[in-house]
């Protein structure tokens, strides 16, 4: 076998390792879609979004280094809206009964994005690389909350992102003027 062939073959292994590892993701992934289905009813949204979220998270955990930091870091984050909208929506009779329902979901999503985007920041000047970090992480959690959050309809997804990015500017902001 020549050289040129076993540096290929070993290239190509080494890349199929890396991605099935990066792979590994999906069962949380999967678990999100899960509950969320259960709690709010199956929605083909959700699935767009749990399918583009595994996507994100399988690419970027490929990547590896800061990228995989930052999904650690997403999910984590997205928990934070993703964990609001359902326990609204499941113990929400409460909310819905005083009036305007989706109100409050949008509320909701504003809150949890805007909690997951502080919690980005502070966890962002651990890593060098703030700007890739920030960009990663804060995909990764718009997905992971998106998965619960269109519970609220696009007003709360719309909500959801500008408060996690709003959250999350000024950090980006900070790190762009030190260099």
């Amino acid at each position: 076998m020549a050289s040129a062939d076993l540096a290929a073959r070993a290239r190509q292994a080494y890349e199929g390792g890396r991605l099935r590892w990066a792979l590994q993701i999906g069962w949380i992934v999967l678990a999100l879609f899960a509950v969320s289905s259960v709690a709010v009813g199956p929605s083909p949204i959700s699935a767009i979004t749990a399918a583009l979220l595994l996507l994100a998270a399988t690419a970027m955990r490929w990547r590896g280094g800061t990228w995989t930091a930052s999904v650690r870091a997403g999910l984590l984050a997205g928990l934070i809206p993703f964990t609001l909208l359902l326990v609204l929506k499941c113990g929400g009779g409460a909310f819905c009964a005083l009036g305007g329902c989706m109100t409050h979901c949008a509320r909701f999503c504003a809150f949890g994005g805007l909690a997951a985007g502080a919690l980005l920041s502070t966890r962002a000047r651990r890593h060098d690389a703030r700007t890739t970090f920030l960009a990663g992480a804060t995909l990764i959690a718009t997905l992971t909350g998106l998965t619960s959050c269109f519970v609220g309809g696009l007003t709360g997804m719309a909500w959801m992102l500008l408060a996690a990015l709003t959250a999350t500017l000024p950090a980006l902001a900070l790190d762009l003027r030190r260099r």
